[in-house]
């Protein structure tokens, strides 16, 4: 099934729903990701993974990632907290969107929400993914999954998890370590903490749309029906078919020409340089990030010159 034949799908499932209004030709998306766990380590429904996406009429992508950390004055809590607190109110996708334009400043078309088992179902359809880094990581402060599932003095608590510069094949046996690890080290540069999980998760996604490029999935009928089905059943969105066929229709002739661009918001410990800083004190009792300004002003405008057309 050639890609021209994608579209053609997408368009017969989407006479189900015309009524439903259908995007801007330039249009913004947020990503959600989650990693629930009720297991005896951790017990959360909390957002590992915030990105803000946007997609151009001519199919190109921009992408940055939000650090989970940061603070949201009108929640009184950090910017993680907002999908468990959509789970209690009746318009979850209305909540969740208002709440990150707040934050951010731009407008937030659709969302979607997606877990470590999508993530793991996914590459498993593509057939694995290749990723490339420029420095290794070594973890020994990964969760082991032995202990989680049965534990016991006799297993330990953590396994060690390596992965070395150059490429890495991710497939459904190593993809979970790859994009949870945060314990490699001190600094982000090294591939430690939060930030460089994040930069990882990144490179994934990189990954993933330069694998729905590749001839091995436009050629494959099966595939391409294996995603379509997958999306459908598994992913939590407010993405409509009349979406899809949408951007089907429009991203056709640029499709193999896209790319990705991605943005580094500067966060770290210094409020002169740094958009999102630590402000060296718990605020309401809780470490976080903060904007340069109370209003997130400095935050808007820097991603209104980078991230905006």
């Amino acid at each position: 099934m050639s890609f021209i034949n994608l579209i053609i799908l997408f368009i017969g499932l989407a006479f189900k729903s015309l009524s439903q209004p259908t995007l801007l030709p330039d249009f913004n998306f947020l990503i959600l990701g989650l990693d629930p766990r009720n297991d005896s380590l951790e017990q959360t429904q909390v957002t590992d993974t915030i990105i803000l996406g946007r997609l151009t009429s001519d199919a190109q992508i921009k992408i940055t990632s939000l650090p989970r950390d940061l603070w949201s004055y009108s929640l009184k809590t950090k910017i993680n907290q907002i999908y468990p607190l959509s789970l209690n109110v009746d318009n979850q996708y209305d909540f969740i969107q208002k709440n990150f334009q707040q934050i951010t400043g731009q407008p937030i078309n659709r969302t979607l929400i997606l877990t470590t088992q999508n993530l793991i179902d996914l590459v498993t359809i593509l057939g694995g993914v290749d990723v490339h880094l420029e420095k290794g990581f070594i973890d020994n402060q990964y969760p082991n999954p032995e202990y989680i599932k049965n534990p016991s003095p006799k297993v330990p608590v953590y396994k060690t998890i390596e992965f070395a510069s150059g490429i890495n094949h991710l497939d459904e046996s190593n993809i979970t370590e790859f994009v949870r690890s945060r314990k490699s080290a001190q600094t982000a540069s090294e591939g430690g903490t939060d930030i460089g999980r994040t930069e990882r998760q990144q490179l994934l996604i990189d990954a993933i749309i330069n694998k729905l490029k590749s001839p091995d999935i436009l050629s494959s009928s099966d595939k391409i029906l294996s995603l379509y089905n997958f999306y459908h059943q598994n992913i939590s969105t407010n993405f409509t078919d009349v979406d899809i066929a949408s951007l089907a229709i429009r991203i056709n002739r640029h499709f193999l020409k896209s790319s990705i661009t991605k943005i580094t918001i500067p966060t770290g410990e210094n409020p002169e340089t740094d958009i999102l800083y630590y402000p060296g004190k718990l605020t309401l009792g809780q470490w976080a990030f903060i904007p340069q300004d109370q209003d997130y002003s400095r935050f808007h405008l820097f991603l209104h010159q980078h991230f905006s057309p």
